[in-house]
């Protein structure tokens, strides 16, 4: 097999990752030599998001994931890393019942941005000012993890970044386009689960606060991808320890000014052939 400088490869690499997550079949690791550079990591996300996507679709928004000094050194990554929302996978809430495969979900509680205007590629970075100003509104939001990797807290992080969260979902909140007063830096957030509380913890998690996220955001997404974009949802990262749910859960997210989001997860576990179907239904809308 070529090395992973050669295109065969990163293209072997990403159709193993689709094929595991259509199959909701759990991998243990990618075959020998592996990835050797966050460059390839990247390149076969980008394989995977299009292959997962229809030619042309433009992504509908991004997340980012490592940004607490806490899970980078779990994952053992200097810095924060993104990947591009696929089209179908950012919902409104309230959901219908959350369904779940083999693969099994955890519930991330984030701060989500949704652009007003582009912030396309130039010749010199983004201000955080800059930013600001083609931001719409804030929303509370729920990142369900699904990963085809197992123990993905544990995964080489290069794993994590290839795979680029193609099968997870986004569940946002109410927009809140008044929000230059809310103190989003050190706000309390908590998940309850069938009314008792699970997990929770503080937008201060987050880098140096989740607008500080946007603006790393806004800055890679331009150098790599052609910049963040008008209607976009951009999520910004765990703001509290990660829940990993089970079927005919009640979930909460209250992120206090900042407003609430209700989920409910389907009672039973699904086939790895339902979620496919059900994959297949989301992308052709």
């Amino acid at each position: 097999m070529m090395g992973m400088s050669g295109e065969p490869s990163i293209d072997r690499f990403a159709d193993l990752i689709v094929e595991s997550c259509i199959r909701q079949d759990l991998r243990e690791d990618l075959p020998a030599p592996g990835i050797s550079s966050i460059e390839e990591a990247y390149g076969i996300q980008d394989r995977i998001f299009a292959r997962r996507t229809e030619p042309g679709a433009e992504a509908a928004g991004w997340f980012v994931a490592a940004t607490n000094a806490s899970m980078r050194t779990q994952l053992g990554l200097k810095e924060p890393y993104a990947a591009r929302w696929r089209p179908g996978r950012i919902v409104e809430a309230p959901v219908s019942p959350l369904v779940i495969g083999p693969l099994g979900a955890a519930l991330e509680l984030e701060v989500s941005f949704e652009m007003a205007k582009d912030l396309p590629p130039r010749s010199h970075p983004f201000s955080e000012q800059d930013v600001l100003a083609a931001v719409r509104s804030v929303r509370p939001s729920i990142e369900v993890v699904i990963t085809c990797f197992a123990d993905w807290m544990n995964q080489k992080p290069l794993n994590v970044i290839a795979e680029g969260g193609c099968d997870q979902w986004l569940v946002v909140g109410p927009a809140v386009e008044n929000w230059q007063a809310l103190p989003l830096d050190r706000m309390p957030v908590k998940l309850l689960i069938d009314g008792h509380e699970a997990t929770n913890g503080s937008t201060s998690a987050v880098m140096d606060g989740p607008v500080s996220v946007l603006h790393w955001l806004a800055n890679h997404a331009a150098a790599r991808a052609g910049g963040l974009r008008e209607g976009q949802i951009c999520n910004t990262g765990m703001c509290a320890p990660v829940h990993f749910t089970a079927p005919g859960e009640r979930a909460r997210a209250d992120f206090g000014q900042l407003g609430n989001i209700e989920l409910t997860v389907a009672a039973t576990l699904a086939t790895a052939e339902d979620v496919n179907n059900l994959t297949s239904l989301e992308d052709g809308q």
